[in-house]
């Protein structure tokens, strides 16, 4: 029996810059459930791409140290794995005239969770929803939280506190 027909997608995430590789990768797993493996650059890409038989679809910067670029990627898949899906992206550079290989998509940044996300499904001709709706898709009624407030932990200097990556300011100590 293949177990690989019941496990979700292989996406690799190729960005140099640390945090917005982690942000991919997060977006990818967390909010729409795929698997994510990750390079620095599109030599380490194209040598995982190699070495492994399950990836589904490439989501690459354009702009990264190395000996190619995004768009030099997209084209080199498009030739020696047809079969993988190609999404680049860049907030820099827009594709040019013979940059992206027919099939291959560019998703300008900055992009939206559900942006990226969508774009993803319609590559690999996927229907079914993600399990967690991406936050900012999330529509509520007109005074309605979305998200928690921020609990009182313990007062720091600063009068800030933080839960789950929220800040706002602690009220004053209680009379």
């Amino acid at each position: 029996m293949n177990t690989t027909e019941n496990r979700p997608p292989v996406i690799l995430v190729v960005e140099d810059e640390t945090l917005l590789r982690m942000l991919a990768g997060d977006i990818l797993t967390d909010d729409a459930g795929y698997r994510v493996i990750e390079a620095v650059n599109a030599d380490e890409a194209l040598i995982m791409l190699e070495s492994r038989h399950d990836v589904r679809l490439v989501f690459t910067d354009v702009n990264m140290p190395g000996s190619l670029n995004g768009f030099a990627l997209a084209r080199i898949v498009d030739m020696r794995f047809p079969g993988i899906k190609v999404i680049v992206t860049s907030g820099l550079a827009r594709p040019g005239v013979g940059d992206l290989p027919k099939g291959k998509r560019f998703l300008p940044k900055p992009y939206a969770p559900s942006a990226l996300i969508t774009m993803v499904q319609e590559m690999l001709g996927e229907t079914a929803k993600p399990a967690m709706v991406p936050l900012d898709t999330v529509t509520v009624e007109q005074g309605s939280p979305v998200l928690p407030t921020a609990i009182k932990i313990r007062r720091m200097h600063s009068g800030i506190g933080a839960v789950g990556g929220l800040a706002q300011p602690l009220p004053g100590p209680e009379e």
